[in-house]
């Protein structure tokens, strides 16, 4: 008998241990994963199980997510124009290489006059 109340007592101790994943999955949250792994990490020392707690509660606000895929964007978009500039760049000096007759006339005199683009 005594090992039926052990047992149910440590399993009693774990779901308390784990209500903040319980929580988190039960609002079907994006980010439920995250705060299972915080519960189960941090989660013994208190603050960690709270802050899990916390956060499985917290709303997630649609506005908070609209700017941080705003943001997320602009990052990106700001990347891809500096790979594109790098590499127009890196081309630049060598049109007149490729094949003289397929390069346009306007293209082989910018290339050879001496007017280098500031950088």
């Amino acid at each position: 008998m005594l090992k039926i109340i052990e047992v149910a007592m440590v399993l009693g101790a774990l779901m308390v241990y784990l209500v903040p994943a319980m929580i988190a999955d039960a609002r079907e949250r994006e980010d439920a994963f995250a705060v299972t792994m915080v519960n189960i990490l941090l989660g013994w020392t208190v603050i960690g199980w709270f802050a899990a707690l916390i956060w499985a509660r917290h709303p997630v606000s649609d506005r908070r997510l609209k700017h941080f895929a705003r943001r997320a964007q602009r990052a990106v978009a700001r990347v891809t124009i500096d790979a594109i500039v790098v590499r127009a760049e890196s081309r630049a000096g060598s049109i007149p290489v490729l094949n003289p007759r397929l390069v346009p006339v306007v293209a082989r005199i910018a290339a050879s006059s001496r007017y280098q683009p500031r950088r």
